[in-house]
Parts: structure tokens; sequence; C-alpha cells
């Protein structure tokens, strides 16, 4: 089995404008091209139906994927979805393929509302985590938030936070592994993430990090523009890294769909687990199968109770 923790489905209007608006100022800026060729992009990656993301998931041989969305409101203000809405939307996908998609509920845990709309998520609409964008304003550690995450592992629900550095308007300090340091220790009874496993800034530290930490995971996502150009050192190598730090069991296979799409298909992505360049083994790096059969769904199915 093949799972992919971590998608999204793009609607118009989430994320919110105000937040796609900046997000095109900043593509425009890193690739020199003008914000209207930008604009023109946007509507690529809306998919309200799912139906591109199944499509891509049959492509690729991905067997389930787990999808959630962006509360970026208290960043950008909200836009046509309430945050109650928007969760809603993402459990009416599940609804559609009930067999293919898992949702986990998007919320800020600074909202007022925020266990009210964790509660409801699990219990009337069949999510079974969460997750969480400190890049949005937050340190995952603040206590204030204990009210949360003991609901949530009240609950028995997985926890995925955002790591790494993240492109304006987010705020990048927010997202260092360290800060996930507290929660896994005083919330033992929650399996967090570490989305995009601290990406290239921090991996060593998130790696470490997880290898202490029995209920402390890394997703690959956003991994795979790592492998376009020098796959071996930016990709191959620091997976082995990994994979040796932390331990195979800790890491899980996850693209953030649609956001890379256009670099690289989830099928492509797929192939870089399932057939391994030959220079990456004339490079002495070597991945057993046991190891990628984990990686790519085996751990995810552990943690989402999906074992047979």
């Amino acid at each position: 089995m093949i799972i992919d923790i971590h998608a999204h489905l793009h609607i118009e209007g989430m994320p919110p404008r105000a937040y796609v608006e900046r997000f095109v100022k900043y593509l425009a800026g890193v690739s020199r091209k003008s914000e209207e060729k930008m604009w023109r992009l946007v509507p690529e990656y809306y998919d309200p139906t799912g139906e591109k993301l199944i499509q891509a998931m049959d492509e690729a041989g991905i067997d389930k994927a787990v999808i959630f969305n962006y509360d970026v409101g208290l960043l950008v203000g909200d836009d046509k979805f309430s945050i109650i809405e928007q969760n809603k939307q993402y459990a009416k996908l599940v609804e559609r393929y009930p067999d293919r998609l898992i949702a986990f509920v998007g919320v800020d845990p600074r909202r007022g509302e925020a266990i009210k709309i964790l509660e409801m998520g699990v219990k009337e609409w069949g999510m079974k985590g969460a997750k969480l964008l400190p890049w949005a304003g937050f340190y995952p550690n603040d206590k204030d938030f204990y009210p949360f995450y003991a609901k949530a592992q009240e609950l028995g629900l997985v926890l995925i936070f955002h790591t790494g550095p993240e492109p304006t308007p987010s705020y990048s300090k927010y997202g260092q592994p360290i800060f996930l340091d507290d929660v896994a220790n005083d919330f033992p009874g929650i399996n967090i993430i570490a989305a995009h496993a601290g990406d290239w800034a921090w991996w060593p530290e998130a790696a470490e990090l997880a290898s202490g930490k029995p209920n402390l995971y890394l997703d690959l996502s956003t991994w795979q523009n790592r492998t376009r150009r020098w796959p071996i050192e930016e990709f191959y190598r620091p997976l082995r890294h990994m994979i040796n730090i932390a331990g195979w069991h800790k890491i899980l296979f996850g693209s953030d769909w649609p956001v890379l799409k256009r670099y690289l298909s989830q099928a492509d992505w797929v192939k870089k687990f399932t057939e391994i360049p030959e220079e990456v083994r004339q490079a002495g790096i070597g991945f057993s199968e046991k190891e990628l059969s984990a990686i790519l769904g085996g751990n995810a199915a552990k943690l989402l109770g999906l074992e047979s």
C-alpha cells in the first residue's frame, strides 16, 4: 500500500485570496516572470471535486491520501469560506472518495473555537487528525495550546505540524523542528508528524529529534523538488542519513499535492522510491525493500490504524 500522508485540495477561496496574492508576488519575484503570468497558472491548482488528485493517485499507484486545508485566516484574514466551512468541504470530498481520501482538521490553535472545531471534525465529520501551520504566526510549544493538544490526545489523533522555512507571507522562524520537542515530550500519547522533515534547512535537527522521541515522525513532502538538480546529494544521501538517524519506521511518504505538480508528477515522485537510479547505488547509497515499503505506506498505515 502506498499512502500520501500530506496533500491538499485547493478550491477558489481556499486558501484565501489575500494569501494567494502574496504568494503570487513571491513566485513572480523568484521566477522573474510577471504576476499576470503567475495568476494564469493559479486555476491549474484548483481541484474542487478531487478528480485531479484521484487521477494523479491512480497514475502513481497511490492507494490513499491524507488531505487538509490551510488555516491562514489569522495571518491574512478569512475569505469566502469560514474555517468551519473549509473543513466541511474537505469532509465532503472524503464522502465522495471514502476508500481513497482521509481528512484531517485544519485549524489554527489560536482560534477561540479551535477545540470545538477539532471535536466537530472528528465526531461529526470523521476526521482522523489535525494539521497546524506554525508559520501563520505561532510557536507550537506555546502553553496556551496545551488544552488543544490534550483534547487531541484524548481523541487519539495524529497531529501534523509544518516544519521548515516558508516563503512570504509566512514566518519561517516558527517552523524550526525544535519547537516540537516540548509537545512530543509533554503529550506522549499523540503521534506527531514534522511535515517536510524540517526541509533542507533543518532536516538534521528534525531527524535527531525524531530519534529520541518515540511519537515524532517525519514526512518527505516537498522533497521531490530536491530530486531535480542534484538528486544524490540533495535527496538520496540526506534520506539515507535520515533513516540512519531516526529509523526507517519514522519516515513517511508525502507530496504536498498540488504545490509541486508542475515540477514532478505524483507518478514520478513514487518512482524516486521504486526505481532508484543505478548511479545512486554506485555512489554507495542503498535502501532495502523493507525500508522503502515502510516509507511508502507501511508506517503511515500504522499511524492511521489501517493495518489489517
